[in-house]
């Protein structure tokens, strides 16, 4: 073997790469054969069926074996749970992070990424980019909300190392994100590049808290930032490309020695400013092991040929590589060397879909109820919001039927009517619609954040009404300060179909025992649960 083709192997080893589609492509093929990448990951655009997932996991398995890659592939996805989530439909879904959180009992995260890594090897996903160890601790961010625990550092270090000590149980990886911290932001590094201005002393008392807890705890990988923090790096330069932030403080300072991977370079934040390959080689010469470049075939060629140059040149000495090629290497070794044992897929059902469940009822949230629904309601209005707000690392996103479909089924003899607004408003004053909805014995309204003013308007009008009514709300906890005069207000943490059911089942005899894991306001301080009876 050459020397250039043994640099090939080893910056192959180093990429984290994506592809588009349910089956691999030529491209891809080609990237694992002659360019030796040893790392993908999975989105939704890639996801379709349990059935389906497995036998793209043996391809691209396969297709490293016959490349002459010692060791299997990562595969990776980000199976938060709750509103980000990359298993496909057919397997059951968990409470993420934020309704963990609400559980108030760390031992729940540890029982979800148990069962969250059994499902995970039941398709052949080896690496979770989880748990979310961002502190939310600004109400306004974008990027994170009810992906994080909670808004206090220790809160968030129990319930992620918990999560992470499950994952890693099971032998699938685990990976603590985003370093040194992206919870207190207002700006998604998806399409801007943010920057956190707090001083080193309060990143030591907050946002490092739950990153030192991981490593010290084990945590297999760690995942940076796109974000500036000019108490670590004056050059306010992203974590991502800072040798201060992830040699200086990480390795150094933190003393951690896993593996430390980018999050995808083709985020704005990076894509827009230095650009993927230039980024590429800051990155790695910075201290990061892996680059990921989720997307674009062209940019990960670029990224490959601007690692090789930069090396070629002396830009980054041969011995950076190796020594991120020695992390993975052992990483590999250590998790993926022997092959795990398939859960039984009958069994495996039924313990995730028990959990799913347990874990709604106890983080499902009154933060009002005075009562007065009817117990067996004949009509019933469902309110529904046809603007959501846009959270990329979601995914596909956009109205659908959960509220309407679970309260059919939770009152099968009952007449279920959708009012999608605005469009209600287009058709109907609002003095005609508080009269037809008079009518109903029960009004179930959702609320997703701020961003559709007339029906906000409408709704806090509704709340003044004598009309049996519940609001629930699908997503942040902080929109309890944009309804608080709702007679009946659900805290659901995420529009997934399960805190859902959970929520519409409680309206008649299901459990709501969680409590708010961050303050929201004086009203909704943390620890809060209004009695339900």
């Amino acid at each position: 073997m050459t020397d250039r083709e043994r640099l090939r192997r080893q910056i192959g080893q180093l990429m984290v790469f994506g592809f588009e589609g349910l089956t691999v492509p030529d491209t891809m093929a080609d990237l694992i054969r002659s360019h030796y990448v040893g790392n993908i990951i999975f989105f939704s655009r890639n996801v379709a069926n349990r059935e389906q997932v497995s036998d793209l996991t043996d391809v691209l398995q396969q297709l490293a074996r016959e490349g002459g890659q010692e060791l299997p592939l990562t595969i990776s996805a980000d199976q938060e749970n709750g509103i980000v989530r990359r298993l496909p439909p057919d397997m059951p879904g968990l409470p993420g992070s934020m309704a963990l959180g609400a559980t108030g009992r760390p031992d729940n995260a540890f029982r979800s990424g148990v069962v969250t890594a059994r499902l995970l090897k039941q398709v052949g996903i080896n690496f979770n980019l989880a748990p979310v160890l961002d502190i939310n601790n600004n109400p306004t961010n974008p990027v994170i909300g009810v992906r994080s625990y909670g808004d206090q550092g220790d809160w968030v270090a129990a319930y992620g190392i918990n999560f992470m000590s499950g994952l890693q149980s099971e032998g699938v990886i685990a990976l603590a994100k985003h370093f040194p911290g992206h919870g207190d932001t207002d700006v998604d590094s998806h399409r801007g590049l943010p920057v956190i201005a707090h001083g080193r002393s309060r990143l030591d008392l907050v946002e490092l808290v739950p990153f030192v807890g991981a490593i010290a705890a084990g945590v297999d990988a760690i995942m940076t930032a796109h974000v500036v923090f000019p108490a670590v790096d004056p050059t306010r330069v992203a974590a991502t490309l800072s040798r201060s932030v992830l040699t200086g403080l990480l390795r150094d300072e933190l003393g951690f020695g896993g593996v430390l991977t980018t999050d995808c370079l083709e985020m704005d934040a990076i894509s827009e400013t230095v650009g993927v390959g230039p980024g590429a080689v800051a990155a790695l010469k910075a201290g990061a092991d892996m680059i990921m470049v989720s997307h674009r075939l062209d940019r990960q060629l670029q990224a490959i040929q601007a690692i090789e140059e930069a090396v070629l040149s002396g830009e980054i000495p041969e011995s950076r590589i190796e020594e991120a090629n020695a992390r993975v290497g052992a990483l590999k070794a250590k998790r993926l060397a022997v092959v795990p044992l398939t859960p039984d897929w009958a069994s495996l059902q039924v313990e995730a879909k028990t959990l799913q469940i347990e874990l709604s009822g106890q983080a499902l949230t009154p933060l009002k109820w005075s009562g007065g629904l009817p117990q067996s309601p004949l009509s019933i209005a469902v309110l529904s919001d046809e603007t959501t707000p846009v959270m990329v690392a979601a995914g596909r996103q956009g109205p659908n039927p959960w509220v309407k479909d679970a309260v059919s089924q939770a009152c099968p003899a009952a007449r279920v009517d959708l009012l999608n607004f605005p469009t209600a408003l287009k058709a109907i004053s609002s003095e005609d619609l508080l009269k037809k909805l008079a009518e109903y014995d029960l009004v179930v309204i959702g609320v997703n954040g701020d961003q559709n003013q007339p029906y906000l308007a409408f709704i806090n009008t509704l709340f003044g009404e004598d009309i049996p009514q519940v609001t629930l709300l699908l997503r942040s906890p902080y929109d309890a300060r944009l309804v608080g005069q709702a007679p009946n207000l659900l805290a659901l943490y995420e529009n997934t179909p399960w805190m859902v059911d959970a929520a519409i089942q409680s309206l008649f005899q299901g459990p709501a025992l969680g409590r708010l894991p961050l303050e929201v306001s004086i009203s909704f301080p943390r620890g809060y649960r209004a009695k339900k009876t």
